[in-house]
């Protein structure tokens, strides 16, 4: 799930009635969070009979498997993150349910348009006993442009990747807004490779707190 520093931008219309996009953005590193800020997502699954609200509220810097690790509340689950906000684990009742060594890095601090990397990792489900080694995914910052979504309108980078390698998934987007210090949009395609099953999921925020 994967689970503000510069300002909202304004769409302007020159004199043609054409879109103005905004420029390029500067380099933007990872956020820095205090405890008890928060985040309210509509989830919407191809799989599901009805939409889910979930929300990520930050609990502490913490530590796992001798790294540091920032951990974040949902529900009766726990969830560990890098300090660049890629999934490392998720635990409930003292239990690592899932967990992807290393992150996996579908942000890589500092962006900008048009940086490229690669992720490669291997993950674990340990509710089903399944694993896959190694994934691989390649991402690249496409654009840094405003997004609308139910908490309002955010300038946000455009983060896609390509098909993934023993993955499950055809097609991810991320669009992660400054302002919020979070994704702010996400969709996926998985196939049936997926640990989470052949569909389609979108990710939007409907609101946050930041403390």
């Amino acid at each position: 799930f994967t689970f503000v520093t510069l300002a909202i931008g304004m769409v302007a219309w020159g004199a043609c009635g054409k879109k103005e996009l905004p420029p390029l953005s500067a380099i933007v590193d990872a956020p820095y969070f205090r405890t008890g800020s928060s985040w309210t997502y509509k989830v919407e699954d191809s799989t599901w009979n009805a939409p889910a609200m979930v929300t990520l509220t930050f609990m502490k810097d913490d530590e796992y498997k001798n790294a540091g690790v920032l951990a974040f509340a949902t529900g009766s689950e726990t969830l560990l993150y890098d300090r660049d906000l890629n999934f490392v684990a998720v635990a409930s009742n003292g239990r690592i349910l899932r967990e992807a060594s290393p992150s996996l890095r579908s942000f890589d601090f500092p962006f900008y348009v048009g940086k490229e990397w690669r992720s490669v990792f291997t993950f674990q489900d340990n509710q089903k006993g399944l694993s896959w080694t190694p994934g691989e995914v390649f991402w690249r910052v496409k654009e840094y442009d405003e997004v609308s979504v139910p908490a309002g309108k955010f300038r946000a980078f455009l983060i896609e990747s390509e098909p993934s390698t023993n993955w499950g998934i055809k097609k991810e987007q991320v669009w992660y807004a400054p302002q919020a210090k979070q994704l702010v949009k996400r969709f996926r395609g998985r196939t049936a490779a997926h640990y989470e099953g052949k569909g389609k999921d979108t990710w939007e925020l409907v609101q946050y707190t930041l403390k």
